[in-house]
């Protein structure tokens, strides 16, 4: 069957059936993903398990890094001030909420290595992922008007968590490694914050 093409936009489910349909796919992807990892899971079998046609799944997902990456902005939306207790500190509050992602995303390693290297790819074609991980750590904080030394310092934490989830993924941190790095990455990059 010839590749869709990656260079068009994948469909967005509009209706209530299409965004059943769309977070059953979802579903059975993580589902697959973590059992198997990203190279033993074939499109063909994530329509199949998730009783949707190839052509559908292509149209919501054009190609297997489409689909993993959605994966991970759904990991990305779940953040914020309201997964993790929201501390008085602001440091505090973004540390727990990173160690939180970090623990979640490494409780399933070959889905969080999938998403990872998905993310890769669709980088690597220098498209826009959706991956957004400043403005929840904004939010996560309450700073609704950020400053450019704001940005600036969630960019450098947003890069760092990336690396160590990277790393973590591939195997050269474990999971208690991951947290403890990633809880020290925010201490470090937001001690201007404590002022």
């Amino acid at each position: 069957m010839p590749r869709p093409s990656t260079e068009r936009e994948a469909a967005a489910p509009t209706t209530p059936i299409q965004r059943e349909r769309a977070s059953r796919i979802l579903r059975v992807a993580a589902h697959l993903g973590a059992d198997r990892g990203l190279d033993s899971v074939r499109m063909a079998d994530i329509a199949a398990e998730a009783g949707v046609s190839l052509a559908t799944l292509y149209r919501y997902h054009p190609t297997k890094h489409h689909l993993f990456a959605a994966l991970m902005l759904g990991y990305a939306t779940e953040l914020g001030p309201g997964r993790t207790a929201k501390s008085a500190d602001p440091i505090e509050t973004v540390a727990d909420m990173m160690a939180a992602a970090c623990r979640s995303m490494l409780a399933r390693p070959l889905l969080g290595r999938a998403m990872i290297v998905s993310i890769n790819a669709i980088r690597a074609e220098s498209q826009t992922t959706g991956f957004d991980l400043r403005s929840r750590i904004l939010g996560a904080v309450g700073i609704t008007d950020p400053t450019p030394d704001d940005l600036q310092i969630t960019g450098l934490v947003e890069q760092t968590a990336y690396g160590i989830l990277s790393w973590a993924v591939m195997g050269e941190l474990t999971p208690a490694e991951a947290e403890d790095s990633m809880r020290r990455a925010c201490k470090l990059l937001l001690a201007p914050w404590r002022s």
